[in-house]
């Protein structure tokens, strides 16, 4: 079992739950090491987010469910709830599109054509494969789509190291993102969005004023941790 870390009780008030910002604050302020989130990759831009308590409070706030999307379009958005739900159970309870949403309202130019690009790739991929949209496929048919982008290949592998090789090599080109990268970036964002949430977070151990200095991993079928 993993070591239990003692953390102070924040904000404990049943009626509407914790916010992102309460819980990620009582977190940095008892383990000091930020929040280590299954499977995310400590490049990815959403983490520079998690890191910023006025970030992460501005965009949970405006992120209340049922609000118009800032920086998706209609389809978009809708597109992200079932693909978040798909990829991570639970992520429509979290609001983990419109916490995802107004964090990329405010992000980088190159951290937005990132996640459009990586949403479009699986949206196209529905098409190619299926001849409709994400969000029209059945159940099977989006489980067959994630199963396949998740076990690709990523445009960049470790390769493995032989006895009487070089230890250096000359840099290989960028290859293009394969959709494996693609399908990487958005459950990045999409898990950063569920595990910084108070569901998330029980999740993994946190009761209020305990949490845990490891965790075991995601469990969710599927295997997207």
């Amino acid at each position: 079992m993993a070591d239990k870390i003692e953390l102070p009780v924040v904000g404990q008030d049943e009626r509407r739950g914790l916010g992102r910002r309460q819980v990620l604050q009582g977190l940095f302020g008892g383990v000091g090491a930020g929040l280590a989130i299954p499977g995310l990759a400590a490049a990815h831009p959403i983490q520079a987010h998690l890191k910023d308590p006025g970030k992460v409070a501005a965009a949970d706030a405006k992120a209340t469910p049922g609000a118009r999307p800032e920086f998706l379009d209609a389809h978009q958005f809708e597109t992200l709830v079932s693909l978040a739900e798909r990829i991570v159970p639970g992520s429509t309870r979290a609001n983990v599109a419109g916490f995802v949403d107004q964090l990329l309202a405010v992000d980088t130019q190159e951290a937005q054509r990132g996640f459009l690009n990586a949403l479009g790739t699986i949206e196209g991929e529905a098409i190619s494969r299926y001849g409709h949209p994400w969000k029209a496929l059945t159940e099977a048919q989006q489980i067959e789509l994630l199963t396949a982008a998740s076990t690709a290949k990523p445009s960049r592998e470790e390769r493995e190291w032989r006895p009487g090789q070089p230890i250096t090599s000359p840099p290989e080109p960028p290859k293009p993102p394969t959709i494996r990268d693609r399908f990487d970036d958005l459950k990045g964002w999409i898990a950063g969005a569920y595990y910084s949430s108070e569901i998330g977070l029980r999740e993994l151990g946190y009761t209020g004023n305990m949490f845990f200095a490891s965790f075991p991993g995601c469990q969710h079928p599927g295997g997207h941790s």
